[in-house]
């Protein structure tokens, strides 16, 4: 056997492996949905590499990404559109692969569905995967005319969200929302300014294969280029990212930890503040007389929390402490609400959380929202303020939470005069911050007040 046709062997049968891991990933989301992103971690064996991982994160992120278009694709080569779950997550596996991996062979794409199949119990779903997929790959299918059906369908989201963005954004800006839903999310850098700067952060990750460009709109953002980037390397691999000088979050995220605002020598509070991402930018903000403290209710994310801090060498005070009741009192100069929401605005990152939300779980989240913020004021100075925060774009979550609370003695601000030039586009008449999912962006909403007394 020669070298060349052995290695073959080798990745088909990496391959296969991987295929089976995203099929039991898939029918575990369908029983119990779960993040993507833990999906990734709970079925990658420990034996698996920085390729089979690749694989089979493209494998889950993009079923879950594309899941109504591709039910729709090989639904029109069904009679009876009722499958037992293994087969209907071998045809979505099968489907994606023929429709968005061109590096993916068709007859592989094929054949990697059926053996998914290789059970006593499914030896007639293995014919009919066999055969639809044969058509999908010999047929080119059209999508639906209708706007509501092309959304829902072809750019796959949920029918309740296309029927609410067609109604309150009209159809160009829900097309635009939808899309920008389904592009990749880059990886972000966002620099360590006590350690380095853009300029010096990106030549040392060049110097070690990682390539990166600047970012949209943060000066101290960098875009991960894997393409571009050695074979093989992971950016976790690198000195620099030993050694803290970067952490990974989106531009959207830097840029509301800009808009809060933290100032040389000030004490913060982030109070729902897992994974760290803000946490990190807020301390770099307040300098090394500052003093920033993060509470987390969670005792795992507040876990993940620690292990961020110590790798960046944040010096930050961590807490195990529930928003709606900070175990202080008009303590800290201010005090931000980065609070868990719907997160309509990261779906691009999170394709899983389109097919677990409701429309009624927006007032839910509302709610919660609102007693947090309630909850956190309190520990506000006079003279200090708050900052509300959520990473997505509807209004039961953004302006009407902000619209409610009246806690005495605070007064909206006008934020804005920490961000960089380009961002102040996304500042809003009432000197709110939005952004909307595009651009190069992830969604985000945030809102300041003043709480008056003190020393402004």
């Amino acid at each position: 056997m020669s070298r060349n046709l052995a290695a073959g062997e080798k990745n088909a049968r990496s391959a296969d492996l991987v295929r089976r891991a995203a099929h039991a990933a898939l029918l575990s989301f369908e029983k119990t949905p779960l993040a993507a992103d833990l999906l990734v971690e709970r079925f990658s064996p420990a034996d698996f590499d920085a390729r089979d991982r690749a694989f089979l994160r493209e494998l889950i992120y993009g079923v879950l990404r594309w899941r109504g278009r591709l039910d729709f694709v090989f639904g029109q080569f069904l009679e009876k559109p009722k499958l037992a779950p293994p087969a209907r997550e071998a045809l979505r596996l099968g489907t994606y692969q023929l429709l968005f991996m061109d590096r993916v062979p068709a007859h592989g794409a094929v054949d990697g569905a059926v053996s998914l199949l290789n059970r006593p119990n499914l030896g007639w779903a293995k014919g009919l995967v066999n055969a639809v997929l044969r058509k999908v790959a010999e047929h080119e299918v059209s999508p639906p005319e209708k706007p509501e059906d092309y959304l829902t369908i072809w750019e796959s989201h949920p029918r309740w969200l296309v029927r609410r963005w067609m109604r309150t954004l009209g159809d160009e800006e829900a097309q635009r929302r939808c899309r920008a839903n389904n592009e990749e999310a880059p990886v972000v850098f966002r620099v360590n300014t006590r350690a380095s700067n853009a300029r010096s952060l990106a030549a040392e990750l060049a110097n070690e294969g990682v390539a990166t460009q600047p970012g949209c709109v943060d000066p101290d953002c960098l875009v991960f280029l894997p393409d571009e980037s050695a074979a093989g390397l992971r950016f976790s691999d690198t000195a620099a990212w030993r050694e803290g000088k970067f952490i990974v979050v989106d531009e959207s995220s830097s840029l509301v930890s800009r808009f809060a605002g933290a100032a040389p020598g000030e004490r913060i509070l982030d109070a729902c503040a897992a994974p760290g991402g803000k946490t990190a930018c807020l301390d770099w903000a307040a300098g090394e007389n500052g003093r920033v403290v993060a509470g987390e209710r969670s005792s795992r994310r507040l876990a993940l929390l620690e292990r961020n801090c110590v790798r960046i060498r944040a010096d930050v005070r961590l807490l195990r402490m529930d928003a709606m009741e900070p175990p202080f009192h008009e303590a800290f100069d201010l005090v931000l609400v980065d609070a868990p929401c719907s997160g309509l605005g990261v779906f691009r990152r999170h394709p899983d959380a389109r097919w677990r939300l409701e429309e009624a779980d927006l007032v839910a989240q509302a709610q919660r929202q609102k007693e947090l913020l309630q909850g956190a004021a309190r520990a506000v100075r006079p003279g200090g303020r708050l900052v509300y925060s959520v990473c997505t774009n509807e209004p039961e979550e953004t302006e009407e939470v902000a619209a409610s609370f009246r806690e005495p003695g605070f007064v909206p601000m006008r934020g804005g005069g920490a961000l960089p030039e380009g961002a102040k586009r996304y500042l809003k008449p009432d000197g709110s911050l939005g952004i909307t999912p595009g651009d190069g962006l992830d969604g985000f909403f945030a809102v300041s007040w003043r709480k008056e007394g003190g020393n402004c």
